[in-house]
């Protein structure tokens, strides 16, 4: 370091997370390395940036200047002060701040250029190989006159770890061209990426951090399984051939390949079978629908529907029309869903048919719960179970068990939504239901996660996930994809899951499952915002909750609230008139 300057004084923590480094000056603090909290975040700034990077106050500045006491807490707003007051124009000094909160950030820039006149702010995510040069940004402040250099929205960078180097290579270099305070406000994520990444550059820095940063409400996890709802019990073959019924049977138990096998022999003996017979349009919309592709699936529901009401066929009709909400609903057309599957118990209790009236009630049931109506949604799946337990019919009982088991969840009933799901899962493997299992076994790892757990319910989710790629459950897959980066992102492996996250959302893109895609974009979006890209952040949160108020979606007032957080972190509160 140049010498000549004077440190400013800081305590030393006592928190023994905290990773000392050495310093020129031993009353110099050390650095955080673990200073993220649980639940904060970074920041977008209020103001305008020019297309430069170099940034000036905004036009409206802050109408109260807050003091580094008030920003940073009293000893290390204090030694803020100090650093800025006792450094000598003419030589290097460097102070790096932790700032979580993003109106603290912005508020300690304002106070900092009132304070020093020719201080220059750099705006770092302006910097990268097709944008502005580090070197040229810092000639165009020191050509201006700057006595003293603050650096921002480092964690916004676009080449981060490009800009990370840089100063760490060319530390010296920066310390001789450019002899001045320099003051470099970082994410606390930022701020252990450069003690790993450029040691040599921080090892020049004096570190303060935020003492009491805002907490952003605990992450989404209420919004954990985005899709993930136990398929409804059968609906009847409606006298199906041998060839059809088993061929159905295999589709419902997602045994794709055997049940393109069956249809393909059923083509061979009846060709003209798919033009004139609906039931066999009906399986081409199962196996659309099973892999993800609804509107196919809609098309083909549609034209067996419209064959079944010209033959007559009341049964056929009901069957259609409850497979078509399921469609409908798998995309957050609700309203649409539900007035099908209320034609459909309509015409199911004309003919007295109970299985396919309980198939719908459970249908409706959760239709209700994605509503968030989780009494009305109780009701229906209690009146569904108690058909399916006296018509003998074991399928649809252990699909309504594992509803049941979701809106005890829901409700943060834990153990008896554990128990209910054990139930499930026995039934189910005894019944050979693979992808039943597979729906089973992602609900309880999400009990697992709400409970701690998150060893067991890395292993339940792994599980799930293995089986639905086997069975080509494309929705099954992504919703369980979500819930892995739920406990990546509780356990602090950003990029994990952010990988995994970016994975669920292509998936159900491309399906067109707008309520899970609605619930991946917020957990997202929380992840950018935590990790320090507060405008990213935003924006998918923002984008997920457009769509959940679109579909009526009983998980919005939660994002709302979220949104609302974030917001709130953004805009300082109003200065106390006591």
């Amino acid at each position: 370091m140049a010498g000549g300057r004077r440190c400013a004084t800081s305590r030393r923590r006592s928190n023994s997370r905290r990773t000392k480094i050495a310093s020129p000056c031993s009353s110099i603090g050390s650095p955080s390395s673990t200073t993220a909290r649980a639940g904060t975040t970074s920041i977008r700034s209020w103001r305008s940036y020019r297309s430069s990077g170099m940034t000036a106050p905004s036009d409206r500045p802050p109408a109260v200047l807050r003091e580094p006491e008030a920003l940073l807490g009293e000893e290390d707003g204090a030694a803020f002060r100090r650093f800025v007051d006792w450094s000598v124009e003419g030589d290097f000094s460097l102070a790096i701040v932790e700032v979580t909160t993003p109106w603290k950030r912005d508020a300690l820039l304002a106070w900092t250029q009132a304070k020093v006149p020719r201080a220059r702010a750099i705006a770092l995510h302006w910097i990268g190989p097709s944008k502005e040069r580090l070197w040229a940004l810092l000639e165009e402040a020191q050509a201006a006159g700057a006595s003293a250099l603050i650096l921002h929205r480092l964690e916004e960078a676009e080449h981060r770890s490009l800009i990370i180097a840089q100063l760490n290579v060319q530390r010296d270099e920066l310390v001789k061209a450019f002899p001045m305070m320099w003051i470099l406000l970082v994410h606390p994520e930022v701020g252990r990426e450069l003690q790993m990444k450029a040691p040599d550059f921080v090892d020049f820095g004096f570190w303060l951090w935020e003492e009491k940063p805002e907490p952003l409400r605990e992450m989404l996890a209420t919004i954990d399984a985005p899709g993930v709802m136990a398929e409804p019990a059968p609906v009847g073959e409606v006298g199906a051939g041998d060839l059809l019924r088993r061929a159905i049977r295999a589709i419902r138990f997602r045994q794709l390949d055997e049940a393109a096998d069956l249809l393909a022999q059923l083509d061979m003996h009846e060709p003209e079978a798919r033009e004139t017979d609906p039931r066999r349009r009906m399986c081409d919309a199962f196996l659309a629908g099973a892999n993800g592709r609804y509107e196919e699936a809609r098309e083909h529901l549609r034209t067996a529907r419209e064959a079944y009401e010209a033959r007559g066929d009341r049964a056929g009709r009901a069957w259609a029309l409850h497979q078509l909400a399921i469609i409908e609903e798998r995309q957050g057309r609700y309203e649409e869903a539900r007035k099908l599957l209320r034609e459909s118990v309509e015409v199911n209790e004309e003919l007295g048919d109970r299985a396919g009236r309980a198939a719908s009630l459970h249908q409706l049931s959760i239709i209700e719960e994605r509503q968030g109506r989780y009494e009305e949604a109780r009701k229906l799946l209690e009146e569904s179970i108690v058909v399916t337990e006296e018509i003998g019919n074991r399928v649809g009982r252990a699909a309504s068990l594992h509803q049941l088991a979701s809106i005890e969840y829901r409700q943060g009933h834990y153990e008896e939504a554990r128990k209910l799901l054990e139930e499930s899962i026995a039934v189910r493997e005894e019944l050979g239901d693979r992808a039943g299992r597979a729906a089973s076994l992602h609900q309880l790892a999400s009990i697992e996660f709400r409970e701690g757990r998150y060893e067991e319910a890395r292993k339940l989710l792994e599980e799930s996930i293995g089986v639905r790629e086997e069975l080509g459950d494309r929705a099954g897959r992504a919703a369980s994809l979500h819930q892995l980066a739920l406990i990546e992102f509780r356990q602090g492996r950003y990029e994990e899951a952010r990988k995994l996250l970016e994975e669920s959302i292509g998936v159900l893109e491309e399906i067109g499952n707008r309520a899970g895609l609605a619930l991946s974009l917020v957990m997202l979006g929380q992840l950018e915002v935590t990790t320090g890209r507060v405008a990213k952040g935003r924006q998918l949160v923002q984008q997920g909750v457009d769509i959940l108020q679109e579909i009526g979606s009983g998980d919005l007032p939660v994002a709302q609230q979220i949104l609302a957080d974030i917001d709130a972190l953004l805009t300082p509160p109003e200065p106390s008139t006591a």
